[in-house]
């Protein structure tokens, strides 16, 4: 898939491009089929929720252990607009999957942006870093979708707060305080990122993003790959493999049926 002027245009303007089912119902039921087995592994790459020591919040490196998503990561239709807009060629920095189970298991995500823990603790120099965010059930208006203010990644790295929750569990959330929200929300407004299994959506790392906790009764799960520009590799070695990939090697494009053929 090959994106046009327009497109690369509105990615620079608003700070994220979505697809609607990008990936059909065959490869859509792959990924659904991987999940259990991602978030029963017992390795510090899963990090539970806090008050429900049986639920994952998060697991990081998917792309390694579990063959679809190793597989997703490299089909034409995900690296090729990465690579658009990036401007150079794309490493995986990191991959979380974010299950957000239902019934109030799932919880919410304050206001922030991705980039401050990666440019601080990974040493990543430049806010050239794709997050592809890839709707493994449907994200529907009652099941915590992901809210993001457009355009608010033209306002560069924005001051921030290390979460209290993160702090020793394994992940590290700088969220935004109330006031500097309320003037980028007056500005831009809040967009929902609503759509069914299989769509896709291209967010600039600068983008200001959070959901709620998802009280419905259906898990809304999000593959979120994270591909940083090759030119702009990080220099830190803190944290592990499964947060902070170290491999630089720029990717290459598969068969565009290579996750299907798993079906």
């Amino acid at each position: 898939m090959n994106l046009d002027e327009s497109q690369i245009e509105e990615f620079d303007s608003r700070g994220y491009l979505f697809f609607p089912n990008l990936l059909d119902d065959d490869e859509v039921a792959v990924l659904q089929r991987a999940v259990p087995e991602i978030l029963s592994r017992e390795g510090p790459e899963v990090v539970r929720e806090s008050e429900d020591a049986a639920t994952a919040r998060l697991a990081f490196g998917a792309h390694v252990y579990s063959e679809p998503f190793k597989r997703l990561l490299t089909l034409p239709r995900m690296l090729g607009p990465v690579r658009q807009l990036l401007r150079d060629d794309a490493y995986l920095h990191q991959s979380r999957l974010n299950p957000k189970p239902g019934f109030g298991k799932g919880g919410g995500w304050d206001w922030h942006q991705d980039y401050p823990p990666w440019h601080m603790i990974d040493g990543m120099p430049e806010p050239k870093c794709i997050m592809a965010s890839v709707y493994i059930d449907d994200c529907t208006a009652v099941t915590s979708p992901l809210l993001v203010v457009p355009g608010s990644q033209r306002h560069g790295l924005l001051d921030s707060k290390l979460h209290e929750d993160a702090k020793g569990r394994g992940y590290a959330l700088h969220h935004i305080d109330d006031e500097a929200l309320e003037r980028l929300a007056d500005e831009s407004g809040i967009e929902p990122l609503i759509g069914t299994a299989g769509s896709v959506a291209f967010v600039h790392c600068n983008v200001v993003h959070g959901s709620s906790n998802n009280v419905s009764p259906w898990r809304r799960a999000i593959m979120y790959l994270n591909y940083n520009a090759v030119g702009n590799a990080c220099t830190g070695t803190e944290r592990p493999w499964y947060q902070n990939n170290r491999d630089f090697t720029p990717l290459q494009p598969t068969d565009d049926d290579s996750l299907r053929a798993l079906a």
